[in-house]
């Protein structure tokens, strides 16, 4: 039998989980996006083989670089306005969102995200925001406030493992806040 003729041997979960961690070192590092990452383990989990599982990890470096310095926080506000990040953008360990009478709309499905823990204050005053997150991470929201709404759909399947960890601070009053897995369509009348 020669070398092209031998099965390819199979993948350990030992394996799988080593190419996990390549993965979640590469979502922190900023070389993949969370959609990215969350495609990529969940192929990693179903992976058999070794080459399969090695495809997954192929294009980035077999080991972590070290950690960048803390990148100082962000801040983001809307008085009487509207901003909207979606597409491909940064978000660093730290960020705030301030919406007053304004609306903010945040898609982070191809967000790279800066961390294995992101903190997202959101503070809302009389103002809508929304946050788009991808399928596979543990999202939490903690917080609120007087006459405020929070309507939170997080993803439907549990966070992948090691997967980062996306922390959403709630404060201000009478603001809406939603947290959604997917983009809703919003139906419009023409009358």
């Amino acid at each position: 039998m020669t070398d092209e003729t031998k099965p390819a041997l199979r993948a350990s979960d030992a394996e799988r989980e080593q190419g996990i961690t390549l993965l979640r070192d590469a979502v922190v590092e900023g070389r993949l996006t969370l959609e990215e990452f969350s495609d990529r383990v969940g192929k990693a989990q179903l992976a058999r083989t070794e080459p399969e599982l090695a495809a997954l990890v192929a294009d980035l470096p077999a080991q972590t670089v070290p950690p960048l310095p803390a990148t100082p926080a962000v801040r983001h506000r809307a008085i009487c306005s509207h901003l909207v990040r979606s597409g491909r953008w940064q978000l660093p360990e730290h960020s705030a969102f301030r919406s007053i009478f304004g609306t903010i709309d945040l898609d982070l499905r191809q967000a790279t995200l800066h961390g294995e823990v992101i903190d997202v204050d959101v503070h809302n005053v009389f103002g809508t925001v929304t946050l788009i997150v991808p399928a596979g991470i543990s999202v939490t929201v903690d917080g609120g406030g007087m006459f405020a709404s929070e309507i939170i759909e997080t993803p439907d399947t549990p966070p992948l493992p090691g997967s980062p960890k996306l922390r959403i601070h709630s404060s201000g009053p009478g603001g809406t806040l939603y947290v959604r897995s997917r983009e809703q369509k919003r139906l419009q009348r023409r009358q």
